[in-house]
């Protein structure tokens, strides 16, 4: 009678592995998306200090041309409005943006910035004058990693605001920081040559 019961107690262990065995492939794999997902998109620090990525896998070529589509972008950037190139000489140029966003709190804020081109590579900005912002720097970068690129935001910014409103104020920004980021990857895997899609 315990020789039949044998492969019986066998066959139920040999399920019970399969089924645990499945679940550890499951829980792996829920990890590892996570973790892609982590690594595609990121954010740090706060108090108007920020540095966020995305990875684009697109050409560094096709990703710069984006970037520096300054009034192209406007209308398809969640806070920027308005976007004209005051003027250029090489690399140099002077920028006027229009931002209104929730961060905003619905006003529209005017800001004139000077900036520098590394072509391909960088673009970093600081502000001449603007409406409502003690200082605001910061800079874009693209990183080629394999078939794509690593596109970088650094941001110090310091508004005039009642102290009330700070930390309200950086969450706004946080997430239209993150989601600025999205739309710009959206953006940059459209077809060569296709105009961007406006908000």
């Amino acid at each position: 009678m315990e020789c039949e019961r044998v492969p019986g107690t066998v066959l139920l262990i040999r399920r019970t592995m399969r089924l645990s065995l499945g679940a550890v492939l499951v829980c792996i794999t829920a990890l590892a998306c996570t973790a892609a997902s982590a690594q595609a998109q990121q954010l740090w620090g706060s108090r108007g200090r920020y540095r966020v990525s995305i990875l684009v896998p697109v050409p560094q070529q096709r990703a710069w041309r984006v970037l520096t589509n300054y009034e192209g972008l406007a209308g398809v950037l969640p806070d920027l409005k308005q976007a004209r190139v005051l003027s250029r000489d090489g690399q140099q140029l002077v920028l006027e943006q229009t931002y209104q966003a929730p961060y905003t709190f619905g006003l529209a804020i005017k800001a004139r910035l000077r900036l520098q081109e590394t072509p391909q590579r960088q673009l970093s900005y600081s502000l001449i004058r603007g409406e409502r912002l003690r200082s605001l720097s910061g800079s874009w970068s693209l990183t080629p990693i394999g078939s794509g690129v690593l596109l970088e935001h650094r941001l110090a910014v310091d508004p005039e605001l009642p102290a009330l409103l700070r930390s309200t104020y950086d969450e706004l920004m946080e997430a239209n920081l993150l989601d600025s980021m999205r739309v710009l990857k959206r953006v940059m895997l459209q077809a060569p040559g296709a105009p961007p899609q406006r908000r």
